[in-house]
């Protein structure tokens, strides 16, 4: 009987230390899946007139489905990001367009479902990936196994106006875009920002996006027309996981 007094008198301090790191665990958790991490703001609180077409959020994309981690079909970039996509969409209505987003911050878990969607394997897609089985898609460079989304300051996007009507035969269909050869996710060698040849509309589209967003101090990915990383990104290193989120 002491000994087991002695035993229990000795648990109680790790038990109580236990309790404690769980208690912790369970105030710091929530902090992903509702406010946003430090650094990080929806694209809406910034410049809500900017057009969101979130298509991760959905059906209209290359999974066919919804991805892992998109809770809601909303923009969330870093503030620093944030802030310069809205120069250059001031820049768009000045002109009588503007920017519609494709996609922006995505979460680490919704980077390694579309590899393991890769890894099903299966035939071409012809709307999505019409020349590459969808087991390449990953060495072709299509998708990757790491992707600068999950940094925040990367964003898919196009240009529009009311009055387009394109229906591309390679990506996601979207008919108020301007012409850009491809549609957004079209697993190409036609998707690549140089590409030629291109009609001459599509080419032009594609040389005001780009000087519109290098203006902006965003790069270019060279193999998708579609897609910018800002130079100056706050968080080059670093990956997140928090759920895309609605508020």
């Amino acid at each position: 009987m002491p000994g087991r007094a002695e035993g229990g008198a000795s648990r109680r301090p790790l038990l109580g230390a236990f309790l404690a790191t769980l208690a912790i665990l369970t105030v710091t958790a929530p902090a992903y899946a509702g406010p946003l991490p430090a650094g990080f703001v929806r694209l809406a609180d910034v410049d809500p007139t900017i057009r969101q077409d979130i298509r991760y959020a959905g059906r209209e994309n290359f999974l066919r489905r919804k991805v892992d981690g998109y809770d809601a079909p909303a923009c969330i970039l870093t503030t620093q990001a944030a802030k310069a996509l809205s120069s250059v969409q001031k820049t768009m209505t000045a002109k009588g367009l503007t920017l519609v987003v494709f996609d922006c911050y995505r979460p680490a878990r919704a980077v390694a479902d579309m590899v393991r969607w890769t890894r099903e394997g299966g035939p071409p897609d012809p709307q999505w990936y019409p020349t590459v089985r969808r087991g390449d898609l990953i060495a072709k460079g299509y998708v990757g196994e790491l992707s600068s989304h999950s940094r925040g300051s990367t964003v898919d996007l196009a240009i529009a106006d009311a009055t387009s009507s394109v229906h591309p035969a390679c990506g996601a269909p979207d008919g108020t875009t301007l012409d850009f050869g491809t549609g957004f996710d079209c697993f190409d060698p036609m998707s690549e920002t140089a590409h030629r040849p291109l009609p001459a509309e599509a080419a032009a589209d594609r040389k005001m996006l780009l000087a519109a967003m290098h203006a902006a101090g965003f790069r270019n990915y060279a193999r998708e027309w579609w897609h910018f990383t800002l130079a100056k990104e706050p968080f080059p290193k670093q990956r997140f996981d928090f759920p895309v989120t609605a508020d």
